[in-house]
């Protein structure tokens, strides 16, 4: 077997583990578990949730730049939230807002809401980082500006601490569209949310989601200014300090996806230039020893950053091939893979259904999105202030 050919195959064939071989494993050991755990649960007749005997004193962060037209809405269920009041204490961080951010949040400091008005801008790891440095509650739950928290979601999230050992928790975030209706990238985002929750069974969560997560404050980490994906690198050091992360599939937030493609794009490249950062500040977890989170860690992650790169050498190196059959049949389907993407993207743009092409052009899109920003990361050109999604005014209450 020649070197092309092989190269031909590690391209295809990495990526086809990452997305399709690596679930699969996923779901058989998971399966497992749950099979010896309900068998123990059926002999011994414990108790299978924790009863939360006591409530710990929370403290919720939300880091803002520049949401005057979401804020209020936000805060408003914030304080709606089924969690007694004098043991949660709401914190409005903003990262030198130059709109009204600041001046609509401070009307809701009669309800409680403490807001901490930073003038320079630095980017959410600095300003999340200085509101934890504040908070006075035993746990730290984290929002973003534009998340609408299930009323229940809080105490769901806070239940698992009664474990000594869990150090964080991890929400599901359920996306959808302008008009409230699921998102189209539905789909996908559901595939994601099914490996965590497999991955769950298998203490081997990878990071959280920003928009519903929360730690005990003596875990929170020392981290870098320029920090980008803190969502997944502070939990990941919560972990490496032998701590659990739990993903909680019934603590639920809202949240609606960027309007264009432009705005997704932006967004995914963001997050791979976070992701250059994660592989080096999180590297020793990609080591054998510290056990099945390295293999989750290898697979559901640093495989997916490397696959635009893998798909890349693969259809070059397929190319190179032609001269052979079999790969003139491999080909012609990355030919109709990568064409089918075009027209879905081309479908979107003029606002036409694409059906099951919408998938293979999202797809297609956020990994060359993935590609842009590891790369950006590699060379140390992405800023960690974020660029806001630009918004449209909601009302106050109501989704």
């Amino acid at each position: 077997m020649t070197a092309v050919s092989w190269i031909a195959r590690v391209g295809l064939g990495l990526p086809i583990y990452a997305y399709v071989g690596y679930p699969l494993v996923l779901f058989l050991l998971a399966s497992f578990v749950q099979v010896g755990r309900d068998a123990c649960y059926l002999l011994s007749r414990g108790e299978r949730r924790s009863r939360n005997a006591k409530l710990p004193s929370v403290s919720l962060i939300i880091a803002a730049y520049n949401e005057e037209k979401v804020i209020e809405r936000t805060l408003w269920h914030c304080l709606q939230l089924e969690y007694p009041p004098h043991l949660l204490e709401v914190i409005v961080g903003s990262d030198g807002s130059s709109d009204r951010t600041v001046q609509i949040a401070k009307q809701y400091e009669r309800d409680g809401v403490r807001v901490l008005d930073f003038a320079q801008r630095r980017g959410k790891v600095s300003v999340i980082a200085d509101c934890a440095g504040q908070a006075r509650g035993d746990i730290l739950a984290f929002t973003d500006a534009n998340t609408i928290l299930d009323a229940d979601s809080v105490h769901k999230l806070v239940r698992h601490f009664d474990e000594p050992r869990v150090g964080a928790v991890c929400g599901e975030l359920r996306l959808h569209g302008p008009d409230g209706r699921p998102a189209d990238e539905g789909l996908y985002w559901r595939y994601e949310v099914t490996l965590k929750m497999l991955e769950s069974r298998l203490n081997a969560v990878l990071g959280a989601n920003g928009a519903i997560y929360a730690l005990r404050r003596d875990l929170f980490p020392h981290v870098r200014g320029d920090l980008i994906t803190d969502d997944f690198v502070i939990p990941m050091k919560v972990r490496a300090g032998g701590f659990r992360v739990v993903y909680d599939p019934e603590a639920l937030a809202a949240e609606e996806l960027p309007g264009g493609i432009s705005d997704e794009f932006r967004r995914r490249m963001r997050i791979g230039a976070g992701n250059w950062q994660a592989l080096r500040q999180c590297a020793h977890l990609l080591l054998p020893w510290t056990g099945f989170v390295s293999f989750a860690f290898w697979s559901h992650k640093v495989l997916r950053w490397l696959a635009p790169f893998l798909l890349l050498a693969g259809l070059a190196a397929n190319v190179a091939l032609l001269s052979e059959a079999a790969w003139r049949v491999v080909f012609a389907a990355h030919v109709g893979f990568y064409g089918s993407a075009a027209l879905g993207l081309l479908l979107r743009r003029l606002r036409l259904p694409a059906g099951p092409l919408h998938l293979v052009s999202y797809f297609v899109a956020i990994n060359a999105a993935l590609a842009v920003g590891l790369i950006r990361g590699a060379l140390g050109v992405q800023r960690a202030a974020w660029q806001r999604t630009a918004r449209e005014p909601v009302p106050t209450r109501g989704k």
